[in-house]
């Protein structure tokens, strides 16, 4: 049902649009490169698109779709059933999990095509010119379309979470931005606060709060995984693919206790 109600809402259609032609216009804007590849170029931006616009969607959809429930009343005639409320935000869960798999699957495919389309004319140019030729893997793709899916899916448990213990779909939506932001914005906060120290509270500190809140740029491989797949270790894909998959637990299960103790 969370599924079928956000397929169908014209915000989810309009984030697709945006970052279709994201995508697909990257070849038009890679004259604004300097200094690196052309498809490692092409990649980012279209990486970028992905991230930026599955965020707004993991955000927006998933607080939307929990409040929708709660301003309605309908959650009180799903609960009235045999339906714990664990169960109701599980579903809730998986349900926001479909519709960001769809929107990953889709723009990974654009990405693909163009990615593939330039890389055999860039291919043809290099033969020509006898230079060596830019390498591309689907295979890669494949895995990072999986990792984004993933980090998306840990955006969409965290905001459940908040959208659990918050009174408004206003203030669910501004504090799940800004733990997007700080979780992109975590390693940079560590190397800033990592400091030579023989402080033991200020460590346990720093360790603490760098777990609590995940560091969404450890998904952010890509280029490597599409444009150089054999530099990056099986284990520390597998390392990325656990972490997530520990976070998304995580908020989860906080969110159902949370919502055990919400009065609707």
């Amino acid at each position: 049902m969370t599924f079928l109600e956000a397929v169908r809402q014209k915000f989810f259609a309009f984030l697709i649009v945006l970052g279709a032609a994201m995508v697909l216009s990257s070849v038009a804007f890679r004259f604004l490169d300097f200094g690196h590849g052309e498809l490692k170029f092409i990649a980012d931006f279209g990486f970028g698109g992905m991230f930026l616009f599955g965020s707004i969607l993991a955000v927006v959809m998933t607080a939307q779709l929990f409040f929708a429930e709660m301003d309605n009343r309908t959650a009180l005639t799903l609960l009235a059933k045999p339906l714990s409320r664990a169960e109701f935000l599980i579903g809730k869960f998986f349900g926001v999990w479909m519709i960001l798999g769809l929107f990953v699957i889709i723009l990974s495919a654009l990405l693909g095509l163009v990615l593939w389309g330039r890389a055999q004319e860039l291919s043809l140019l290099a033969e020509q010119s006898g230079r060596v030729a830019p390498d591309f893997s689907f295979r890669g793709l494949g895995i990072f379309a999986v990792l984004q899916w993933l980090r998306l899916s840990v955006v969409a448990a965290i905001v459940l979470a908040i959208a659990a213990a918050a009174r408004t779909f206003l203030f669910a939506v501004i504090l799940g931005a800004l733990t997007v932001v700080a979780g992109q914005l975590q390693w940079i906060a560590q190397d800033v606060l990592l400091k030579p120290t023989e402080s033991m509270l200020y460590k346990s500190i720093l360790w603490l709060t760098s777990r609590i809140l995940p560091n969404l740029q450890q998904f952010n491989i890509g280029d490597a995984l599409v444009l150089d797949s054999g530099t990056v270790a099986a284990t520390s894909i597998g390392w990325v693919i656990l972490s997530g998959l520990l976070y998304a637990a995580a908020y989860l299960f906080l969110g159902a206790l949370v919502f055990r103790r919400r009065e609707i």
